[in-house]
């Protein structure tokens, strides 16, 4: 029987994959947001690069300045006190409770759609990622630094410093969504 069902299926693969009628791989992921469809492209996924592997899009570099606000002395708690490297290894579950408004998405979520989706929709918070918004020899390690400010040959508008969110210019951020498909 299992020999039947195998021999059915190759047929209709190979039926399917006819000259004129071969299957399109879409690639990408769709995500419903509400009544609007958008569909993040295979070229927009790998502009940005993966999570752990970025082109566009640096982990790391986001990660920083998500750190060096939970780091932040203020009234109504106490401040993260551990390490980067530790920060970077912290669920979102207790990340969280270290910051506040706009970071209020966890970019390691394991929804790849989600990642792709949020990082292209929200950028007073992952704005900070995107390599054209920090100088590219800055020391991602070095908690101290601010290295989201633009490069002194950048055509960005820089990041006001005196603000939480990330204000500044996004080219490489408006490129990757101008890849999306909103319907």
């Amino acid at each position: 029987m299992r020999q039947w069902i195998s021999i059915i299926a190759a047929a209709l693969l190979l039926s399917a994959c006819e000259e004129g009628n071969k299957p399109e791989s879409r690639g990408g992921y769709e995500i419903l947001v509400g009544d609007t469809l958008i569909t993040i492209s295979a070229e927009a996924i790998e502009f940005a690069g993966l999570l752990t592997d970025g082109n566009h899009f640096n982990f790391h570099a986001y990660m920083l300045r998500e750190y060096q606000v939970a780091t932040i002395p203020r009234d109504d708690g106490t401040p993260y006190s551990g390490s980067l490297i530790q920060w970077k290894n912290t669920g979102w579950n207790t990340r969280r409770t270290f910051l506040f408004p706009p970071f209020v998405h966890d970019v390691t979520t394991e929804s790849p759609e989600l990642f792709y989706y949020m990082i292209g929709t929200y950028p007073e918070q992952f704005g900070y990622g995107w390599v054209d918004t920090y100088d590219p020899e800055a020391d991602l390690s070095n908690a101290a630094l601010r290295p989201w400010l633009h490069p002194a040959d950048s055509t960005l508008t820089p990041d006001n410093p005196g603000t939480l969110e990330f204000d500044g210019g996004l080219g490489d951020m408006l490129e990757y969504r101008a890849m999306w498909v909103v319907e």
